[in-house]
């Protein structure tokens, strides 16, 4: 602190002497400006330093990473979350397409931190108004329906 009033009162005792010993022209007026915001900018240094202060630590050296480590138990939260809502929404859709009562599992992974479904599974709990005969038939429709709604999933497998 000693030291950052030491600068201002030599900024401003520099400033002084400037416009004492300089002429009344154009010139002396150009100058007399330039020190005026001299003496600012020795007031605001200790503003830049604080500012500098706030910026992100830099990495260690001897390492590599130099991003913030993800919560990976929070990321897999989230894709278990949205494998359930995929689930329910495959259970309400073939509720209504088909009209049979269904019961749906998306099972997924986590590759680099990313959402990938591995393998639906779905589970015909009622054939609704289809007779003993179309159970084959209802089945391939199941499937063409998940394959439709879920797009390219490596595995549907349907079974009652």
């Amino acid at each position: 602190m000693q030291g950052y009033i030491l600068a201002v009162c030599g900024a401003i005792i520099l400033s002084a002497l400037v416009s004492i010993l300089l002429p009344e022209g154009r010139i002396g007026k150009f100058i007399g400006g330039i020190m005026k915001v001299f003496c600012v900018l020795v007031m605001l240094l200790p503003l830049y330093e604080l500012v500098s202060g706030l910026s992100a630590p830099e990495p260690e050296e001897g390492s590599t990473e130099s991003s913030v480590e993800l919560d990976e138990d929070f990321i897999d939260g989230m894709f278990a979350e949205r494998a359930q809502a995929q689930a329910e929404d495959l259970e309400l859709a073939l509720a209504e397409d088909p009209g049979i009562a269904v019961c749906a599992e998306v099972l997924w992974e986590r590759v680099e931190y990313s959402y990938t479904v591995r393998e639906v599974r779905v589970k015909i709990e009622n054939f609704g108004i289809y007779g003993e005969d179309e159970h084959i038939f209802v089945i391939e429709q199941v499937e063409e329906r998940v394959s439709e709604l879920m797009g390219n999933i490596p595995e549907v497998v349907v079974y009652e």
